[in-house]
């Protein structure tokens, strides 16, 4: 076996990579304990959500960048005007202050689950591959209430069950995506799993067009509402916080999502980095349970707008393929080095996001980290794919094949 020469930054990430693990939870830290010192605006989003509630209840309008109720100070309401209405008949049966104790239970819960559960045995690897992932951790995730962490807790807790309950974790995707059509990106989920391909099929299309059918019936028949729900979510999505993601890459470099070839380029991403996520889960003949991690990370990863209460699952399906990438590159006589020390590289990318957050430089430095995980995993999948293009297509030949398998 050729003995590699590691680049000085990936043989340094191979060496030291148990330590200092204790300073990637530091941007969390201090993040949230300077919002615990000096802050008094909490849960803006669920303020937004509960005005809009009201707002619905007396016939107002709910889509105004200058939202205001009596005692509140909520952001502004993005969703659409169903969330708004469950929260007025929420505040009707049970007031207010009982609709926010609910929430907030369900966000305690949720926001507990996504930090236990990346971190926990469940997930293969080493604990020193986990922990440089809570660098992405925000403080802001914890002040500002987002609803998101409650749909992406529901849809981690599901998952565990998915392995015996499949359908239960659709059915939480579809729910999610009625408040966020952007969660349909969790079928990715499916489409990776361990199951018969038109199997996976028939539940990513289920899935697929009843998360989207309430979204698209409004939009088509929602009239002058259904307008301004869509100008005020592109104001955010693409001019105010385009996020970490993809619409976050081209940001960096001055490139408006709104671009027509932004919006094409985002399909041939989405569509290579599912081609990465099959050959990988293929490829390396990922067990039920890791393919899971690897559909999640993949989830993340497709959401265009990346925001920080979006980014708990990254981590798990990561860990997975980078530890599983270095035992068959070990195998090899003929070697990747990037793959080889996966774990090395992913740690790297973890310290630039560690670099962004520790010098105030996190809008930055943390699309950067991410959009260098997304070629990582990327250049896994291709070299995968190419090296074990057989085994990567063996799931398809009950469909296409007219003669055996070479080895069958």
């Amino acid at each position: 076996m050729v003995k590699l020469r590691l680049p000085p930054l990936v043989e340094f990430a191979s060496k030291y990579r148990s330590k200092g693990l204790l300073l990637f939870p530091l941007p969390f830290a201090f993040g949230l304990g300077a919002k615990l010192a000096h802050s008094k605006l909490w849960f803006g989003d669920y303020q937004a959500v509960a005005c809009a509630g009201q707002k619905a209840l007396a016939g107002h309008p709910l889509y105004d960048l200058n939202l205001a109720c009596s005692g509140m100070h909520p952001s502004v309401y993005v969703y659409v005007p169903g969330v708004a209405q469950l929260a007025a008949l929420c505040q009707q049966l049970i007031g207010e202050p009982g609709l926010f104790a609910l929430y907030l239970g369900l966000f305690i819960i949720s926001l507990a689950a996504l930090m236990l559960v990346p971190l926990s045995p469940a997930i293969p690897g080493a604990w020193r591959d986990k922990v440089p992932f809570t660098v992405l951790w925000s403080g802001s995730t914890v002040m500002w209430g987002n609803i998101a962490v409650i749909l992406h807790g529901g849809l981690v807790l599901a998952a565990l069950a998915f392995e015996t309950l499949p359908w239960l974790f659709v059915a939480a995707v579809v729910v999610a995506a009625w408040v966020k059509p952007v969660f349909l990106a969790y079928l990715a989920v499916v489409l990776i799993a361990d199951r018969s391909v038109l199997n996976r099929l028939a539940m990513a299309g289920a899935g697929m067009v009843a998360g989207l059918l309430p979204t698209l019936v409004f939009s088509l028949t929602g009239g002058e509402l259904a307008r301004e729900w869509a100008a005020i979510l592109s104001h955010f999505v693409y001019d105010t916080t385009p996020g970490y993601g993809y619409f976050g890459w081209f940001d960096l470099i001055g490139v408006n999502g709104r671009s027509a070839v932004v919006q094409a380029g985002y399909l041939v991403f989405a569509g290579l980095l599912m081609v990465s996520g099959l050959s990988l889960a293929e490829g390396l003949a990922l067990n039920g349970r890791e393919r899971l991690w690897l559909g999640l990370s993949l989830a993340v990863l497709l959401i265009p707008r990346i925001m920080s209460q979006d980014i708990f699952l990254l981590g798990p399906g990561l860990v997975v393929v980078a530890q599983k990438g270095a035992e068959w590159m070990a195998r090899r006589t003929r070697q990747d080095t990037l793959i080889a020390h996966g774990p090395a590289v992913i740690l790297i990318l973890c310290s630039i996001a560690l670099l962004g957050g520790l010098t105030g430089q996190a809008d930055y430095l943390t699309p950067s980290a991410l959009f260098g995980m997304s070629l990582y995993l990327l250049w896994l999948g291709k070299t995968v794919l190419v090296t074990r293009t057989d085994r990567v297509l063996a799931p398809l030949w009950p469909i296409l094949r007219t003669k055996p398998l070479p080895g069958e």
